[in-house]
């Protein structure tokens, strides 16, 4: 069983807006888990194509500098069924799952973290379809497509996409970006109330990769 969203809270006059980033972001959170479990692909080959594992995922009591603290872990929330089904479908081998949610400090709004770590033999094929099985879960949709992004400095490829959400008589857009670097591999949505009148052409997937990496690091421990 997938980990359940969160309800949206009972809504006064901001609430109408509040429930909905809420009710997207829950929904986020099982959007690698419901992709899993409904799309199991086995996965064969000898040992040998799976690297050693040398990182794990954590969730730290914070995140990005502190902008963001941890809101609920819903990593244990499927008896390891997620882990196993999600991993099969991503070609991964060991895989265990790093899945929650994050409150930014001081305004509104959510991050959702949508992790695998293991090994992984084809880290961009599981990127890729991370974000695939993903999409058009829990009402939502595609506002603009992904795009590849290489910040400077980066040894990793960044995955980024615009998500909408149609609720409660309103919409709100949230970019979503995906990272799997052999080891681990995590969906990150980001849904903030300034964006949620924005024209999607108009909002920058790029600037959505830089944190994402700066979320990898706070997340990738060594695991020797």
């Amino acid at each position: 069983m997938p980990p359940p969203p969160l309800p949206p809270p009972s809504p006064p006059a901001r609430g109408r807006r509040i429930g909905l980033v809420l009710g997207f972001v829950g929904g986020a959170v099982a959007l690698l888990a419901v992709g899993g479990a409904a799309f199991v692909v086995l996965q064969g080959g000898s040992d040998a194509a799976y690297p050693d594992a040398e990182y794990r995922l954590t969730l730290p009591p914070k995140l990005l500098d502190g902008a963001y603290e941890l809101e609920r872990d819903y990593s244990d929330a499927s008896d390891g069924a997620f882990a196993r089904d999600a991993g099969r479908t991503l070609g991964g081998r060991d895989v265990e799952a790093a899945v929650a949610t994050y409150t930014p400090v001081n305004r509104g709004g959510q991050l959702s973290i949508s992790g695998l770590y293991g090994r992984f033999a084809d880290p961009g094929g599981a990127r890729d379809t991370m974000l695939e099985r993903a999409a058009g879960a829990d009402g939502t949709e595609i506002a603009v497509p992904p795009r590849d992004f290489r910040p400077s400095g980066s040894d990793t490829t960044v995955t980024c996409r615009l998500l909408a959400r149609q609720d409660l008589g309103a919409r709100t857009v949230g970019p979503q970006c995906a990272w799997n670097d052999g080891d681990t591999g995590v969906m990150v949505l980001v849904v903030d109330p300034a964006l949620t009148s924005e024209d999607p052409d108009k909002v920058d997937l790029e600037a959505s990769a830089e944190p994402t990496l700066r979320v990898r690091d706070d997340m990738r421990r060594p695991i020797r």
